[in-house]
């Protein structure tokens, strides 16, 4: 048994049991790749794939035991790279950042730009995917690191740190009847036409659950997926809107009026994913810092042996 051949069926299953896209992925042959996953079902024993005619229907039940701890196995044989990486140049590497079009636009800017000064020899790649995503691109390990926005669902393969709360503004054109109520509630709100997130973006699935659970009907006019044109829309008189406090500008919003409304949305926070077991790299750690000044490297080694 090699790890090559171990590799081979983690990267078979990742692409879905196609064997040419995972053969692209490892950069090696069709061929090839169904000769080690036959050496390696050989030399176990057992079946690893199900397999009918020339197509593979999935995983057999030995095989999906055998390709969890493939995993595990493969997740420490990288970092044991890592951590001789770390020994050999700890200010140089590549670092993969999965996250969500809101905090790419809004949380990581200035992060980044420090990130890249203090580490030059360091390639970073931001990754945006939906949020319901990020954490799938971290536990495949796609990603080294995950940002985004979550609702407190567990994930026993990542450690998921908490950083700030997400605060929400109701936003509105300056001198809107509605800009006289301080503290504005649900049927305020749907008393008018209503600028929203896609239904099935984070941010739209908080809001529709509010108004669901609150009993309260909405008229939806338009719909969209970034807070600028939610922005914009709201500004050409529209409607109203709900979006982060974080997406605010006081100086390019000058013709919105802002009320914080967080208290009538369910909470939701912004958070920073690490796989279970990883090799905590200095820069990844140092880059945390800088998105989450509160989480310091102690912090983080903390919650990751927990």
């Amino acid at each position: 048994m090699t790890l090559k051949q171990l590799r081979y069926l983690r990267e078979i299953a990742r692409h879905q049991l196609n064997i040419s896209a995972a053969a692209t992925a490892l950069h090696t042959s069709q061929p090839g790749v169904s000769r080690q996953l036959q050496l390696l079902e050989q030399e176990l024993g057992v079946d690893l794939l199900v397999r009918r005619a020339n197509r593979i229907l999935g995983l057999t039940e030995p095989g999906h035991a055998i390709l969890a701890v493939a995993e595990r196995l493969l997740g420490e044989t990288e970092s044991i790279a890592l951590i001789a990486a770390d020994a050999r140049n700890e200010g140089a590497g590549r670092l993969v950042l999965a996250t969500s079009h809101l905090h790419a636009r809004y949380t990581l800017p200035v992060p980044v730009r420090i990130f890249a000064q203090r580490y030059p020899d360091v390639q970073l790649h931001l990754l945006q995917a939906d949020s319901d995503d990020i954490q799938k691109l971290v536990e495949s390990r796609d990603a080294d690191i995950g940002v985004s926005t979550e609702l407190g669902h567990d994930n026993p393969a990542l450690v998921v740190l908490p950083a700030a709360v997400i605060r929400r503004s109701l936003i509105m054109p300056r001198g809107h009847a509605l800009s006289r109520k301080k503290h504005p509630g649900l049927d305020d709100i749907a008393r008018y036409p209503i600028v929203s997130y896609h239904p099935r973006s984070r941010g739209g699935q908080v809001i529709a659950q509010a108004f669901r659970d609150g009993g309260v009907t909405v008229r939806h006019v338009v719909s969209a997926s970034d807070s600028d044109v939610i922005k914009a829309y709201v500004t050409e008189g529209l409607g109203i809107a709900i979006v982060p406090t974080m997406a605010l500008d006081p100086a390019g919003d000058a013709r919105l009026h802002a009320v914080d409304v967080t208290q009538l949305f369910p909470e939701s926070m912004m958070t920073v994913s690490l796989r279970r077991g990883t090799h905590l790299r200095r820069y990844l750690t140092d880059l945390i810092q800088m998105v989450v000044p509160q989480l310091g490297r102690e912090d983080v080694e903390r919650a990751m042996r927990a």
